[in-house]
C-alpha cells in the first residue's frame, strides 16, 4: 500500500509565488472597477442634485439659490456630521446619503479638518446671489447671473461639483472649505475641479463628476488648459478675458 505523499516545501512556495503574482495582478482592476464604481455613485448623487435644482428652479421664477447658503447646517455655515440640515436646497435633496461621495468620504475619513464634513459638493459661484461674484478678480462691475434665462448655454454649465481638500501649485490655490466653487483660469488660479476620480497615478491626474443645467452628468479629467476649466463654469455667453483659439 503506497504512502500519501504531502507537499515538499519547493512545492509551497511555488504556489504561494503564483498567488502573489495573480494578486499583483488582480489588485490593480479591482482598484481601478472599485474606483470607477465610486464615481459613478458620485454622478449618481449629482444627478439627484441637478433634479432638486430643476425643482427649485421651477418653485422659484427660475432664480437660482445663493451660493452662500444653498445648504447650512441650523446652527453654523458648512454642515457637519451630527447637525441638522437647512438652506435652501435642502428642501429638494433630503437623501442625506446623496450629499457626500464615497470616494471623498474614503479620503478624508480621518482627515482633522474635513473628516466631519457631512457634504462634500461645491456650488458654482457665477450663478445666484444676484449675479454678484466671490470677488472682484475679472474685474469692476463683471457679474455672473442670477436667473435661469439669463444663462448662455444651459447644457454646458455646470451648476455642482468637486474639489480637492488640498492644492496643486499651477491648477488651485484654494482647496475644499466652503459651500462655493469660483474656478479661476490661467493667469488666476482659484478654486479648481477635483482631480482625485479615476486617477491613474497619483491623486493630482484624475478627475471630477460634474452635474450641468440641463440635469445631465458627467466625469471631467483635470483640465489641461484652465482657460476651457473656466468657460465649464461662466454662464454667459461674452469672456471677461481673452481665451486663445485654438
Amino acid at each position: 500500500m503506497s504512502k500519501r505523499r504531502g507537499f515538499t516545501l519547493i512545492e509551497l512556495l511555488v504556489v504561494i509565488a503564483i498567488i502573489a503574482v495573480l494578486m499583483g495582478i488582480l489588485m490593480p482592476s479591482l482598484g481601478k472597477a472599485r474606483g470607477q464604481a465610486q464615481s459613478m455613485r458620485c454622478r449618481a448623487n449629482l444627478k439627484q442634485y441637478g433634479i432638486g435644482l430643476r425643482m427649485y428652479l421651477d418653485d422659484n421664477t427660475a432664480k437660482f439659490p445663493e451660493t452662500s447658503n444653498w445648504m447650512k447646517s441650523t446652527t453654523s455655515g458648512w454642515v457637519k456630521k451630527g447637525e441638522t440640515p437647512d438652506g435652501q436646497l435642502w428642501p429638494y435633496i433630503k437623501a442625506q446619503e446623496c450629499h457626500m461621495c464615497p470616494r471623498f468620504a474614503q479620503l478624508v475619513k480621518d482627515d482633522a479638518q474635513y473628516g466631519n464634513t457631512a457634504v462634500g459638493y461645491v456650488m458654482n459661484s457665477y450663478i445666484g446671489k444676484n449675479g454678484e461674484i466671490w470677488s472682484n478678480w475679472l474685474g469692476a462691475g463683471v457679474k455672473g447671473v442670477s436667473h435661469e434665462g439669463k444663462v448662455y448655454q444651459p447644457a454646458q454649465l455646470m451648476t455642482f461639483t468637486e474639489e480637492n481638500t488640498w492644492t496643486i501649485n499651477g491648477y488651485s490655490n484654494y482647496p475644499f472649505n466652503d459651500v462655493h466653487f469660483t474656478v479661476g483660469n490661467a493667469a488666476r488660479q482659484i478654486d479648481n475641479y477635483a482631480t482625485f476620480h479615476n486617477a491613474s497615478s497619483g491623486l493630482d491626474n484624475g478627475g471630477a463628476n460634474l452635474v450641468f443645467l440641463d440635469g445631465h452628468t458627467e466625469f471631467m479629467r483635470r483640465p489641461t488648459d484652465l482657460d476651457e476649466g473656466f468657460r465649464v463654469a461662466w454662464p454667459k455667453k461674452e469672456i471677461p478675458f481673452q481665451i486663445p483659439s485654438k
